[in-house]
């Protein structure tokens, strides 16, 4: 069953959160979101594209979020969370982990604040690394997998980790592979799958 048809017999609506870990513009993740972004869309889902980079929040500092709660850019940030039904998560690996900028992010979203909903609790999660290397960025993905567990949200099983990314996209944004195109697009469908049986 498609993700599209599985959507329709339940009529459940599918809103997903996109965003990637990596600061740089032409980021493999990037890339390899976009992808996924395309595929979800023509499942059906809802999509929201997220810019990390462009919400300007400080490092987490407990004494800050003491002083002056939290700054208008977190609150923001915690409220796209809170809208959306699941996301599509695409971080690059540094030193065998998630990155900074997405650490942070997740951080001061996990972060209560008077009369906003909840962030985390009932989503769900695709995780997606790309990586030059031949590992494809997929040491990453456990520890985040386990901190979004930690933090109540339910992961997809299925996950993508995009090796030898340099060469590995087509000139349509779709990956080259077809083998890898089929996994990107599994992916996608198990996350719809999965947010469309809990949200009903």
């Amino acid at each position: 069953m498609t993700a599209l048809a599985f959507r329709e017999r339940i009529n459940v609506s599918v809103r997903l959160l996109a965003f990637c870990g990596s600061a740089r513009k032409e980021s493999f993740n990037r890339r390899l979101l976009a992808a996924a972004v395309t595929r979800a869309r023509a499942a059906g889902a809802l999509v929201t594209e997220l810019d990390l980079r462009s919400d300007l929040l400080p490092i987490y500092d407990g004494d800050l979020e003491s002083q002056q709660g939290l700054p208008a850019a977190a609150l923001e940030l915690k409220a796209q969370f809170a809208s959306h039904d699941g996301f599509l998560i695409a971080s690059p690996e540094y030193n065998g982990f998630f990155s900074p900028l997405l650490k942070n992010a997740l951080d001061w979203v996990s972060r209560p604040a008077p009369n906003t909903p909840a962030a985390y609790a009932g989503k769900t999660a695709g995780l997606l690394a790309a990586s030059p290397g031949a590992l494809g960025g997929i040491r990453c993905l456990p520890h985040l997998r386990l901190l979004l567990s930690n933090l109540g949200v339910t992961v997809s099983p299925a996950q993508l980790a995009l090796g030898h990314a340099g060469q590995a996209f087509a000139r349509d944004g779709g990956l080259a592979d077809a083998n890898q195109q089929t996994a990107l697009e599994k992916l996608v469908a198990d996350l719809i799958r999965l947010t469309a049986a809990i949200k009903a």
